[in-house]
């Protein structure tokens, strides 16, 4: 079988010869490697160079001229509502018909690539992942809206236009061509309940099926490992630079601990102490993260991120709105204690109270008393650890999940061929 993907990630192009840095898809991309299929990998290049081959997996660079300084400022002021599709399709169509695959993969509907909806008679399975229209919904935690960041003046909302406003409008935007593309959809996949859901429901002519997500290596080596920890009670959040990714939920609980004398470290991974987003939410929240105990580490590399969790006492997920964020998978898989906003997909990845804990979007003082309890019972960390350790093993397996993909598109192919 011959398996074109299609991605904004370059997969294991620049880094073959080492595990450093990859991301979920690379770590797939090895597992489908492994089992001798001819792989191709689509993505997006800000320089035009000839396609590759390295050790049986084509590369096609699809060339996408980086924007001046007055291209940005015109985007922002409106440009991003014009679709830009058509070298994109053509550079596509030229991979297509170069690989001549059995089967398209597309990673993501809000990718650039999912302009090939339609375009190729091919078969095409859509990867589902950010789902916008969702995100857009859920985008201001609650408490905020568009004024909110309108003051104090800043040069990025008032003149550049490339601030929190403008990512509403952008994935507001998206969100609402999201809606056109699940419309061109024949195969979907993804791996849990809420996804199925808003297939069926925005996509009902499209067929569903199920598979898990691979993890990155650093944390099946290091699966079950998590011990409970003495001293201080650290507890770590992933989270992006995104409005929806529940920081100020993180603000507000940890004041709240703060308050009740619960002495808790917060280490968040994902943004920096200077960001833009920790200075404005501090300053909606009152709360300063210096006097309630919260560090930012910005970006960490998963050996860091290894590290830090297995010295951790619990992970907390606290975003507005997910599908199946592999930060919590991965906290799992090492057999950390987590908690997790009930949201999107996340309770198809934790059973309450046995796997995991499961708390309402913005519920500061629910995740305050279930904080509180793990901290006074090491019993609670260790039964709730290792059941999720169990569950996680099983649900990112790395053989299952190849036999389940590989599966997938020989069901996707036969029918594709008896439609035909």
């Amino acid at each position: 079988m011959r398996i074109l993907w299609l991605s904004s990630s370059r997969g294991l192009l620049n880094n073959r010869n080492s595990y450093n840095g990859e991301g979920w898809i690379s770590s797939l991309q090895r597992v489908v490697e492994q089992e001798k299929a001819t792989l191709a990998l689509a993505y997006p290049s800000q320089t035009p160079h000839q396609q590759e081959t390295i050790q049986g997996t084509t590369y096609y660079p699809i060339f996408m001229a980086p924007r001046s300084p007055l291209q940005k400022l015109k985007y922002y002021y409106g440009g991003y509502k014009r679709k830009e599709t058509a070298g994109c399709v053509d550079q596509l169509l030229s991979a297509i018909k170069d690989f001549q695959p059995d089967i398209i993969h597309l990673f993501g509907l809000e990718s650039q690539f999912a302009c090939i909806l339609g375009k190729t008679d091919k078969p095409v399975v859509v990867h589902l992942q950010g789902l916008l229209s969702p995100c857009s919904n859920a985008f201001f935690p609650p408490g905020f809206n568009r004024w909110s960041f309108l003051f104090p003046l800043s040069v990025n909302e008032w003149v550049l236009r490339n601030g929190f406003i403008f990512a509403h409008r952008d994935i507001s935007f998206r969100g609402r061509r999201e809606l056109e593309l699940f419309r061109k959809m024949d195969f979907a996949m993804g791996r849990t309940a809420w996804d199925r859901q808003l297939c069926e429901l925005l996509a009902p002519q499209a067929g569903y099926f199920h598979v898990d997500e691979v993890l990155r290596p650093s944390f099946y080596n290091n699966a079950a490992t998590w011990k409970p920890t003495s001293g201080s009670f650290v507890i770590t959040s992933t989270i992006s630079q995104t409005v929806y990714k529940g920081l100020d939920l993180i603000l507000k609980t940890a004041q709240l601990l703060h308050d009740l004398h619960i002495n808790t470290e917060w280490h968040v991974v994902g943004i920096s102490q200077q960001s833009r987003m920790v200075k404005h939410f501090e300053r909606c929240c009152h709360v300063k993260s210096r006097d309630v105990g919260i560090m930012y580490h910005g970006v960490m590399n998963e050996e860091e991120l290894t590290s830090l969790l297995l010295r951790s006492s619990v992970y907390v997920h606290p975003s507005y709105i997910d599908n199946s964020p592999n930060s919590l998978c991965e906290a799992q898989m090492l057999g950390l204690p987590v908690i997790a906003t009930n949201v999107g997909g996340v309770s198809t990845l934790i059973s309450n109270g046995e796997t995991g804990f499961l708390v309402p979007a913005n519920a500061p003082y629910e995740l305050a008393y279930l904080i509180k309890q793990l901290q006074q019972s090491q019993d609670l960390q260790t039964t709730i650890a290792r059941k999720g350790a169990a569950t996680a093993a099983l649900r990112h397996d790395r053989d299952t999940i190849a036999k389940a993909l590989l599966s997938t598109y020989e069901t996707i192919v036969t029918e594709w061929k008896q439609k035909q």
